[in-house]
């Protein structure tokens, strides 16, 4: 797979999972948080199994210890997320978890010991500005429980980019998507049977909450962000995060009648020129520095 479409099928992994903070504070109505985890990708590791079966003979140690490893923090990400958001918006939480694009630059300087681009840089502050913009409109926003507990989500979603940016390169990207499924099913499994109180939801609305959850977030997007990641950077993975609000915004104008705000077009500009300067080229850029 070349680069670009590798990039092209990272920017539609991560639509398809700009919805997943509103389908969550649904679900949540109706199931306590890690059962709605449980219920969730065990329902998308069972449909992976299906489709990919003929895959299994494939697996090897490495590929098991590599996808323990990343369901391990995709874990530790989702249930962050999801304890979050019982106690603030969903808004709040979008913001909170992309700023994971600056602790993706950062770890990534922290191992490579060399300090990102200025071109990724001017990306990182403009996606940030766009991403505030989206979501924070006039929002009485602090560092509450809530907040700091999504917040640290976010860091374990850096941890996650960078480490499924290493871990795509060294085993079958593929294999990898479904087995890190596996691990998030079987890890949320023993923590509602620990911590919480399982219930059986009796309502539509929660279920098709979940089944959207699982196909559209799940069995497409967490499964196959490790085939794109392997053909680009974790850089790059960490800043088209920042599409999640942008998108989750447009969802809204076109199916809930809600409409942009100044505000929030800034931010969208903000984030498309961020974007659009991640992808440019570093010698054209060059070239129009010195013009």
């Amino acid at each position: 797979m070349k680069q670009r479409h590798a990039e092209i099928l990272l920017i539609l992994v991560i639509a398809s999972r700009s919805i997943s903070y509103l389908l969550s504070k649904i679900g949540l109505n109706g199931i306590p948080p890690l059962e709605l985890l449980a219920t969730r990708f065990t329902l998308t590791t069972l449909i992976l199994l299906l489709l990919f079966h003929h895959r299994l003979p494939l697996l090897t140690r490495q590929v098991w210890k590599a996808a323990c490893l990343l369901g391990t923090f995709l874990f530790a990400c989702m249930t962050c997320e999801l304890i979050s958001l019982t106690t603030i918006p969903s808004s709040t939480a979008a913001f909170l978890e992309n700023t994971s694009a600056v602790w993706v630059l950062v770890l990534m300087a922290v191992v490579s010991h060399h300090w990102p681009r200025k071109q990724v840089l001017t990306a990182t502050a403009l996606l940030l500005i766009g991403i505030a913009c989206l979501t924070l409109q006039g929002a009485d926003f602090h560092l509450a429980p809530g907040e700091i507990i999504c917040l640290t989500g976010s860091v374990f979603y850096a941890f996650w980019i960078c480490l499924t940016a290493r871990l795509a390169r060294q085993c079958d990207p593929l294999l990898l998507g479904i087995l890190q499924m596996g691990f998030l099913a079987v890890y949320s499994t023993v923590g509602t049977a620990l911590l919480e109180r399982p219930v059986i939801p009796d309502d539509t609305t929660t279920w098709s909450a979940i089944l959207a959850l699982v196909f559209i977030c799940s069995v497409f997007g967490f499964t196959f962000q490790p085939v794109a990641q392997k053909y680009t950077s974790a850089e790059k993975a960490g800043l088209f995060t920042a599409l999640n609000p942008l998108i989750a915004a447009i969802l809204g104008v076109i199916f809930l009648n809600e409409t942009f705000t100044h505000i929030q077009s800034v931010g969208a500009i903000c984030i498309l020129l961020g974007i659009t300067i991640v992808q440019l080229p570093l010698k054209y850029l060059c070239k129009t520095h010195r013009s």
